[in-house]
């Protein structure tokens, strides 16, 4: 039997790799003499400099850069090979898990740090940047990347107006560094929501960066009236953009500041490994997602490949440590069953703490299934 294992990481918890690793464990365990490949995989997100790592040509470059808060941190970037080229990926310098809970404020955080860490692409040679969104601590859409690269967002004394979300409504004039234009920018989102309203960046994924229920509306408003400067400045409309709402309206913004290219970041990323191939020769694919809820249904890792596994009428099975109802949105989108992780009722420390052996345990225990009834 071919086996195919995909899994996207779990946020904060265990990277594509551990999981991936977990799950071969698990299935080996019930039988060792089947063919397992193993493919972690990412949307574009957290987790694409470790894929490229594996599946890719180039090098790693460390470099000093700040996080989303504006602490000096160590980050990288991926170097590809024609050294015109880099991969840069803004969970590195503006991602969550690098914010202690206590201080995260998509208010108040800023993108700036990946900026820094284009700028020094750019400076060393690349002409090309390609920046892959997902698992950001922000809100700003993308105005720290823009400041960090040059780029004036004035106010109404012709000042540079502060970093983060809650200063965006004080822009009142655009102004774009010339050298800007010699460079290419293509954004690989990882979710497919627009820029603002009921499934934007604000009100879908704010409350899971720090933001309280008082101060929604109050951001939404910013970038609302960001989005009206860069219409009446730049004669771009980017609310309506596709994938515009990804790393809180980073995506929107580069499109509109930049006239960057937006793609989806899965299809990028799978075109690495020609992954639709590698479906079509299996018999069966393990996936698997941290936490699989509505959100999930936005481009994310499990539907994306379900969509695969659907045109090629193969049977996906898909893990998570957390689900969450209505089941038939999975299943329409190419998911065959859908199992949760925890075979007992226990905290979510202590589920952190295990999930290795749990990813594993339940992976046996449903391979041993199917493995019965091909």
């Amino acid at each position: 039997m071919n086996i195919l294992i995909a899994p996207d990481s779990f946020k904060e918890c265990l990277t594509a790799q551990k999981v991936a690793r977990s799950i071969s464990h698990g299935i080996k365990k019930i039988n060792p003499d089947h063919n397992i490949e193993v493919i972690p995989i990412s949307d574009g997100g957290e987790g694409s400099i470790e894929f490229l790592k594996m599946n890719s040509h180039g090098k790693v470059v460390k470099h000093r850069t700040e996080n989303a808060l504006g602490d000096k941190i160590l980050s990288e970037y991926f170097k590809f090979n024609d050294s015109k080229t880099a991969w840069i990926e803004l969970s590195q310098a503006s991602g969550l898990s690098l914010i202690e809970k206590k201080k995260r404020n998509p208010g108040l955080t800023s993108t700036y740090g990946t900026g820094v860490s284009i700028q020094h692409a750019i400076k060393s040679g690349c002409s090309e940047i390609i920046l892959s969104l997902g698992g950001s601590a922000t809100n700003d859409a993308g105005a720290g990347i823009f400041q960090a690269l040059g780029g004036k967002l004035l106010d109404e004394k012709n000042k540079q107006i502060e970093r983060g979300c809650e200063s965006l409504s004080k822009i009142k004039k655009i102004k774009i560094p010339k050298y800007l234009n010699n460079i290419k920018f293509k954004i690989a989102y990882d979710v497919s929501n627009p820029l603002l309203g009921i499934n934007g960046a604000t009100k879908t994924y704010s409350i899971q960066k720090g933001a309280t229920s008082n101060q929604i509306e109050k951001l939404e408003k910013n970038i609302f009236h960001f989005s009206q400067i860069v219409k009446k400045d730049l004669k771009i409309d980017i609310t309506k953009v596709k994938g515009g709402g990804s790393a809180g309206g980073t995506a929107a913004g580069l499109y509109g500041l930049l006239g960057a290219k937006l793609t989806n970041g899965f299809k990028l990323i799978a075109g690495f490994v020609n992954l639709e191939q590698r479906v079509e020769l299996s018999d069966i694919i393990f996936t698997a997602e941290g936490r699989l809820d509505y959100q999930s249904l936005n481009g994310k890792v499990p539907i994306e490949l379900g969509k695969l596994a659907k045109k090629h009428k193969k049977i996906l099975i898909c893990l998570a440590g957390s689900i969450e109802p209505p089941y038939e949105n999975f299943y329409k989108n190419g998911i065959t069953a859908i199992f949760n992780i925890q075979n007992k009722p226990i905290s979510l420390g202590e589920s952190i703490k295990e999930a290795e052996y749990q990813i594993s345990d339940i992976s046996g225990r449903v391979f041993s299934f199917f493995e019965k009834i091909k």
